[in-house]
């Protein structure tokens, strides 16, 4: 009632819109994120699409940061997604007459203009381009080092600035990119960047260290925000193998036969420990039951294999060493107290053994950067129930508010219906049941008069509903496992190109076509979820349901079902893309009908009920 009050307050408040006027339900995302913002609160937003959450979140927050003197920071997890801030700010500056610094900052190896650098990716590039820098072999960097001049932003006559940008002035000026855009950071109004520019810990202590603000100074918005926890548990899980071992030991062999013989030796240790395994068993280990089997210490020895591997580097003109690999990772074991799982994994190979350490907790590290910006927004179409992802991300409960917005779609564009005929319970997964699932699919498939897209909880699944399919000669399209990216972009093609037949798409939910694809008018008018799309009951899954449980008593809840119920509906959410979108969702499985799924579902969704859908879905389209 004390933040309604205070959201009413500000509700003659002039935004910094680049549009003509909000939407209503985007005009009360702005109210709610501009009282957050003001009040030091954060706010978890779970904003369907069409909400207009990018202009929203940008438009308030900024309103804020301007007059305030803080920074605002918008963080995505990929780079194709900087492209909407960069224009919502620009849009801004345009209709307001003002001059907002904006720059978006990437990653070192996507703004590399050094011819033979820029060929390499990840650990080889990074590592390439440490020892150039420190052997001041890279021209770029040198000349970076040498300019005295005290500021760059006169350098590019605009006020908003694309990491393409940076790279084109850079090099014309035979500079490095990504340190001018370093520089660039400080006197910046808006930061545009990634995830991992903040919640990583290497990284995060670097960007934190350009950016030369308190974090007290800054205020964050996390756009597709459902995507951050386990982003964060993926950047502090650390593996290694026995392949990694003995190709460390096959680089040390010529620089110190001692350091070789004693990877050999943690390889045949490992191979001992699984030889009572199973091939594709997993064991849980204690931490301290690794460093017992191997004969060094932890630290001094990765000291040791560190300055190793520079020097392999140095004298055979690599880009990646084994040895810089096993060094990080075990720098990353003997530091591991807390929330993680240590476990051992022989390969189904019957031949690989690796070690990892997996993160249960991803606030062990973002708890305590949340705690410590002025206010931060959290923002996605995916975002239920808020408490989890709260929860997850060791946000504090006092100053923090949830908030759900409805979709701002006509409710009669989609339809929605559970049926609860079939399951892929695992103690009903077999051929009868599967084929009760194709004959499912089949009628409702027969009541879409154009394009269905079926999404199964794994390929096992799909596989085995796969034999029993029949469409009655509509094409039939079937992502694989393992697709190369022009693959899967060649099946969305053709799928698309068929809609005035009608096509059916067979794929994954929580895989490349189930998330980030959009599927616009006729391309998509019906989604069906089979099943739901629940995690493998492995090590890991078992130890974070164990873990949340203990710790606030929701393992299952956090650990299991609502992460699937959310990769469910980010199927279905392919389905309504705009204002303009009809469509039918369909979730088959009599789970959906359970209470613990079902209350995880958008409460705005209003599902049907039945165990015949096809009159419903046939009623739907002859309103059309």
């Amino acid at each position: 009632m004390e933040l309604l009050k205070k959201v009413l307050s500000y509700f003659c408040v002039e935004f910094l819109f680049r549009h003509r006027s909000p939407r209503r339900v985007q005009k009360e995302l702005m109210l709610e994120i501009y009282a957050a913002v003001k009040e030091g609160k954060h706010l978890i937003a779970h904003a369907p699409t069409g909400t207009g959450k990018t202009d929203a979140t940008i438009s308030a927050a900024l309103t804020y940061t301007l007059d305030a003197g803080k920074t605002l920071l918008f963080l995505s997890p990929k780079i194709s997604q900087h492209e909407m801030a960069l224009n919502v700010v620009a849009g801004i500056s345009k209709k307001h007459s003002l001059t907002v610094k904006t720059v978006e900052f990437v990653g070192k190896q996507y703004m590399c203009v050094h011819p033979l650098a820029r060929r390499l990716k990840g650990e080889e590039f990074y590592e390439l381009c440490k020892r150039m820098r420190e052997k001041e072999l890279c021209p770029y960097y040198c000349n970076y080092l040498e300019d005295e001049r005290s500021s760059f932003w006169p350098l590019f006559g605009q006020s908003v600035i694309s990491h393409d940008v940076v790279i084109a002035k850079a090099d014309a000026i035979e500079e490095c990119p990504y340190e001018v855009a370093s520089e660039l950071l400080s006197d910046a109004d808006v930061v545009i960047g990634d995830y991992y520019h903040l919640f990583s810990p290497r990284s995060g202590e670097v960007f934190r260290k350009k950016l030369s603000k308190k974090l007290s100074d800054v205020v964050l918005i996390v756009d597709e925000a459902h995507n951050l926890p386990d982003r964060i548990r993926r950047v502090i899980s650390y593996s290694l193998s026995t392949k990694a071992l003995e190709s460390a030991a096959k680089e040390a062999a010529g620089l110190d036969p001692e350091v070789s013989a004693l990877l050999r030796e943690a390889s045949e240790d490992l191979k001992n420990v699984a030889s009572s395994m199973a091939p594709g068993e997993e064991r849980a280990i204690d931490r301290a039951d690794l460093i017992s089997w191997w004969p060094f210490d932890f630290t001094s020895f990765a000291e040791e294999l560190e300055d190793l591997g520079r020097e392999y580097l140095e004298l055979s003109g690599k880009g990646k060493s084994a040895l810089l690999k096993v060094a990080r990772f075990l720098s990353g074991w003997a530091e591991s107290e807390g929330p993680f799982l240590h476990y051992i994994h022989f390969w189904k190979d019957g031949a690989t053994v690796s070690v990892a350490r997996k993160a249960l907790d991803p606030s062990v590290l973002s708890e305590e950067i949340f705690s410590e910006l002025h206010s931060a927004v959290l923002v996605s179409g995916t975002l239920t129930p808020g408490e989890m992802y709260r929860d997850l991300l060791g946000l504090d409960p006092s100053r923090t508010v949830i908030r759900e917005y409805p979709s701002p779609f006509p409710r009669e564009n989609r339809l929605v219906l559970i049926v609860p005929s079939v399951t892929t319970r695992y103690s009903r997964r077999r051929p009868s049941e599967f084929e009760r699932i194709a004959g499912e699919l089949r009628r409702i498939v027969s009541a879409v008069p154009g394009n269905v897209a079926v999404f199964f909880p794994s390929y096992d699944v799909l596989f085995s509903v796969l034999p029993f399919a029949d469409f009655a000669g509509r094409p039939l399209f079937v992502q694989k496992p393992d697709m190369k990216p022009e693959e899967v972009a060649s099946i969305l093609s053709s799928f698309r190109s068929n809609s005035s037949v009608g096509a059916v798409l067979f794929a994954v939910a929580g895989g490349s076509l189930s998330e980030g694809v959009d599927y616009p008018g006729s391309d998509l008018l019906a989604a069906v979820i089979v099943g739901i799309p629940l995690a493998e009951m492995n090590l890991e899954t078992k130890a974070i349901i164990e873990y949340f449980e203990e710790k606030m008593g929701k393992g299952w809840a956090y650990g299991y079902i609502y992460p699937a119920v959310a990769k469910a509906v980010q199927a279905a959410g392919r389905v309504i893309r705009s204002e303009n979108d009809r469509g039918v969702i369909v979730l088959l499985d009599e789970r959906y009908t359970w209470k613990n799924y079902y209350s995880a579902l958008p409460r705005d969704w209003d599902p049907v009920i039945t165990e015949d859908p096809v009159p419903y879905i046939r009623r739907f389209w002859n309103q059309s």
